[in-house]
């Protein structure tokens, strides 16, 4: 089972790993790391980089090639970051 996920946890995140987050949350069904791409603004290998550590953060699922946000708190994650 999946150690359950807080609010805290993502605000510890840099700016740029909460930003893939919210990329995430704008589709529930998830997006590959393509789609993200262009809608952030970062090299492939950082895009990378901060899904695996939202991941191991609890705040990022992968499957199948397809990224999702894990809901912290219950809330929505397409919630705006500011």
């Amino acid at each position: 089972m999946a150690p359950r996920t807080n609010s805290a946890a993502l605000n510890i995140q840099p700016r740029q790993r909460r930003d893939v987050y919210h990329a995430l949350g704008k589709a529930p069904a998830g997006r590959s790391v393509k789609d993200l791409l262009a809608d952030v603004d970062m090299p492939e290998h950082d895009l990378r980089e901060s899904l695996r550590k939202l991941d191991a953060a609890g705040l990022a699922q992968r499957n199948r090639g397809t990224w999702r946000a894990v809901s912290s708190d219950g809330g929505d994650p397409e919630i705006s970051p500011n």
